[in-house]
């Protein structure tokens, strides 16, 4: 089978005269068979993200920060520079690349929905 998984994309920007409007749309085909769904409590020390037991190679991640106050960075490894920040209900969607990628909340915990795809 192919195709198995359909990513979707819509961004619109207005300001100042300003304006871009991106649609892009992926149909990826997914060798792997187990997908992890999960909410992390994610405290103000850095800690593995839950990349589940049976997920071999982890392919597309979505990344949701359900705090309504506190950010969360993700860092490609231990002692590594954030290099995603989700604000308060902001999230992030994109193919993994790192092995044993970290989290760490801002001032407070915060909780991270995790939907993860094997590639």
């Amino acid at each position: 089978m192919a195709d198995e998984l359909s990513i979707a994309v819509e961004l619109n920007y207005s300001k100042s005269g300003v304006t871009e409007e991106i649609t892009h749309t992926d149909n990826v085909t997914v060798t792997g068979s187990e997908i992890l769904r999960c909410i992390q409590s994610v405290g103000t020390s850095e800690e593995a993200l839950e990349l589940g037991q049976d997920i071999g190679t982890p392919g597309y991640v979505f990344l949701k920060n359900l705090d309504d106050t506190n950010f969360v960075s993700i860092r490609r490894g231990t002692g590594e520079s954030n290099m995603i920040k989700l604000l308060p209900g902001e999230c992030a969607l994109f193919r993994m690349a790192a092995t044993a990628p970290f989290a760490i909340a801002d001032t407070a915990a915060c909780r991270l929905l995790i939907v993860m795809f094997e590639t």
